[in-house]
Parts: C-alpha cells; sequence; structure tokens
C-alpha cells in the first residue's frame, strides 16, 4: 500500500468519525435497558411527570430519578427499625398499606397492562434490583409494581418540592439524599 492509499484511508476514516450519528445522543454511561409492564395511563403519567421536571433534564431521566427517590424512602424505612432484625415496619404487611404509609394513591390493578422498556443508569439499574428484591420477599411485588411504586412517589415528590431552578441530575440525587435521609 503506497503513502497515498494510507492518507487517503486516513482521511476517510477522520471524516467518517466527524459525521453525526443517527438516533439517541452517546451519554458518558450507558444507560440499560429494563422491562416494566405499565398501563396506559401510567405512560401518560410519566409524559406528564417528563415535562414537570426542572429544566436540565428530560423524559429519559425520569425513570433514574423515580428509582433514587424509592431507594431513599426505602432506605429512610430501614433506619427507622435499626435497632430491630427487619426491613420494613411491623404494620406494613402489604404493598397497598406501603401505598398508604406515604399517603400515595393506591394503584389501579383492573387496567391492562402492556409491556415497555425503561432505561436506567448502571446505579440505578442496581438501586431498582435490590428495591424489587426487598419487595418481592417481603410482599411477592414483581418488578412492574416496584417501578410503579416509584413513579408514585416522584410524583408525589414533584408535588412537594417542585425544583424552581435548572438543576442536574446529580444535584437532583443529592437533593433528594438530604430530604429523605
Amino acid at each position: 500500500m503506497s503513502d497515498t492509499d494510507k492518507k487517503k484511508a486516513s482521511t476517510l476514516a477522520a471524516l467518517l468519525e466527524e459525521k453525526p450519528k443517527r438516533g439517541r445522543p452517546r451519554r458518558s454511561v450507558q444507560r440499560q435497558n429494563v422491562y416494566v409492564a405499565l398501563s396506559l395511563a401510567q405512560k401518560q403519567q410519566m409524559k406528564q411527570l417528563g415535562k414537570d421536571l426542572p429544566d436540565g433534564l428530560g423524559r429519559a431521566d425520569l425513570s433514574d430519578v423515580a428509582v433514587s427517590i424509592l431507594a431513599a424512602r426505602l432506605e429512610s424505612l430501614r433506619r427507622a427499625v435499626a435497632g430491630r432484625n427487619r426491613e420494613i415496619p411491623e404494620g406494613i404487611t402489604d404493598l397497598e398499606s406501603l401505598y398508604l404509609l406515604w399517603d400515595l394513591p393506591l394503584p389501579n390493578e383492573a387496567e391492562d397492562v402492556k409491556w415497555t422498556s425503561i432505561r436506567l443508569s448502571p446505579q440505578q439499574a442496581i438501586e431498582l434490583g435490590r428495591a424489587h428484591g426487598t419487595l418481592h420477599a417481603v410482599f411477592g411485588a414483581n418488578r412492574s409494581q416496584t417501578f410503579s411504586l416509584a413513579l408514585a412517589l416522584l410524583e408525589q415528590f414533584l408535588e412537594d418540592h417542585p425544583p424552581v431552578i435548572p438543576i442536574s441530575l446529580t444535584e437532583l440525587r443529592e437533593k433528594i439524599l438530604d430530604i429523605y435521609l
């Protein structure tokens, strides 16, 4: 291969590197797909909550924020019963009582659900797995029910603590931890 062929190949490669890619823009940390079953009302709720997020955050960050709130709330429950050998307080006997403890509206189980994928950062995927494991062991809850609880907590959080300034995802996570822990 002559020098001109090498130069052309490297120039073509350089041109292709600078060419904008199609589709979703890349993130520094790749997100993972997690499949959950959501009702049509929950999907519409996600669209509305995506609009309610502060500037700087989009609908793609919605799942991460919801799981962060759920993880913080479950951690505060663990701390409440730290002196005993329990994860959940004695009065919480089923998933509905957890909704009532946190003053959340009860989910409508009669609605048809369809599988959809949510995209989570790796840490939030781990936190959703931990929350699902806890709730499944105690109440028999599946991953979809766990994420539905996270959505309800996010809606309550945005009503009680509306962020008024543009904020990044990490700043919002720190604010969530400051509020609940």
